[in-house]
């Protein structure tokens, strides 16, 4: 295609539309948005019968009469590959929503790395900021909300992170959030948002936002997430994320397909270098767990949660450092039961534990961060969803990976949990139980040792 025979046009808006792509340029686009599907690997890989139940590809593409119709994040790459493939670059109609500008002010100060990441995110009006726990995302996307300067919308997905948003938005923005969720339904200038309530009001929407902002992003290649994130036409968007990776590999560059690519990401020696966070020390405890595995992952870790001797392992330890750390403790487990169950030995040993889970009311919940940020709760045993995202309680110094996590992303996060310098400690510790008689469990171990190397 000469360029006087370009007609390529690319409409920018709550999606991204190509007209006029020839055949060649449009295979490699929708390479770029066919995706494998990990349902259907995870029942090949384990003989289990597909049928139609899961497809084998995943496509994030549809073809219409007016073009190829994708996710907005992926408009960069459209205009990349239309100037790599053909050497021409698309005419782009821009149709998104800019509002009125709001006279922000913002109240803090950024550490040299934020005001870094700052910069680099107000260069793409759409992106993602990946930064570990402890580097003040919260206070860095609220610095591009004032240089932006336009109406925005955060979503979250919990009321844990509702309230923190609001708090954090009347500290540097001086402005009070208007909160959507819970019971309520406000909006204004900044408005925070469970994806929940903003998907019952998703049509109407739209039409107040410049911006719009999803904190924890990698919770976008949700069904949920996706169905709201694509309603909006506003001129901005910016992901947040400690980890831009999921469990599912494959799915990873959904994020940036809807959110837009990575604008900036601070690594954990960024942050240990500037003092913003700790280097943790990791102490290994081998235990004498034994099972013969079978392909029954769920089975065997419930008999490892049951094991007497391994959990009195783990609540000797955390009695051990409790008598002598003056920081707060955390003991992380994927069973509720398991929680209840150590914080039983744990209080023989004559030391108090406080079990957060979600089975505990939020008031309940809030009452027991506010007693580890008051140094009135030494030990609080969590469940691992529970304490991954949204967690804010500074002062806990010492971990206790009291089952394995295998997700590296995730690992990390619960790490992050620990990092912060606090008063009572200069030092945050892991502890790791390494069940190396059991293949399956050897080889995690051996996975969350390379998580590690990229931390200490």
């Amino acid at each position: 295609m000469s360029p006087e025979e370009n007609n390529l046009v690319l409409t920018v808006g709550a999606q991204c539309l190509l007209s006029c792509a020839p055949a060649p340029l449009l295979k490699v686009l929708k390479a770029g948005l066919t995706l494998p599907n990990p349902k259907y690997q995870a029942a090949k890989k384990y003989g289990r019968w597909v049928g139609k139940s899961f497809p084998q590809h995943l496509y994030y593409f549809k073809e219409t009469e007016q073009g190829l119709l994708m996710p907005r994040g992926y408009a960069r790459d459209v205009v990349i590959q239309c100037i790599e493939v053909l050497g021409l670059k698309p005419e782009i109609i821009d149709r998104r929503r800019t509002l009125p500008e709001v006279d922000f002010s913002f109240r803090g100060e950024l550490r040299p790395y934020q005001q870094e990441a700052v910069s680099a995110v107000l260069t793409r009006d759409f992106g993602v900021l990946e930064a570990g726990t402890g580097s003040g995302k919260t206070v860095m996307a609220l610095q591009v909300i004032a240089r932006r300067r336009q109406p925005t919308i955060i979503l979250v997905h919990t009321k844990e992170l509702l309230y923190q948003w609001a708090e954090r938005v009347e500290q540097f923005l001086g402005v009070e959030a208007a909160l959507l969720g819970d019971g309520k339904a406000a909006l204004g200038p900044v408005t925070v948002a469970i994806v929940n309530s903003a998907r019952n009001q998703q049509d109407t929407l739209a039409a107040f936002f410049g911006q719009v902002l999803v904190d924890e992003c990698h919770r976008v290649p949700t069904s949920l997430f996706t169905d709201v994130v694509t309603t909006f036409d506003a001129k901005y968007s910016l992901g947040l994320s400690a980890t831009a990776y999921r469990r599912e590999d494959v799915l990873t560059r959904l994020i940036y397909l809807f959110m837009g690519s990575r604008s900036y990401q601070v690594d954990a020696k960024q942050l240990q270098e500037t003092g913003a966070v700790l280097k943790p020390r990791i102490e290994f405890r081998v235990t004498g767990f034994t099972y013969n595995y079978r392909d029954d992952y769920s089975t065997m870790m419930t008999a490892l949660v049951l094991d007497e001797a391994r959990n009195r392992q783990i609540a000797d330890d955390v009695a051990a450092v409790a008598s002598k750390d003056s920081g707060a403790i955390l003991v992380v487990s994927d069973r509720v039961a398991h929680c209840e169950a150590l914080a039983v030995l744990i209080t023989e040993r004559g030391a108090s534990a406080a079990v957060l889970t979600g089975r505990l009311s939020p008031d309940r919940r809030a009452e027991i961060v506010a007693g580890i940020r008051a140094n009135t709760v030494k030990i609080v045993i969590s469940t691992v969803q529970l304490i991954g995202e949204g967690f804010d309680a500074p002062g806990l110094t010492t971990l206790f990976l009291a089952t394995p996590i295998k997700f590296s992303g995730r690992l990390k996060q619960v790490i992050g949990r620990i990092l912060r310098p606090a008063a009572s400690s200069k030092q945050a510790t892991v502890y790791d139980y390494i069940d190396d008689q059991v293949g399956v469990l050897k080889y995690s171990a051996q996975g969350r040792q390379m998580t590690y190397e990229q931390l200490v």
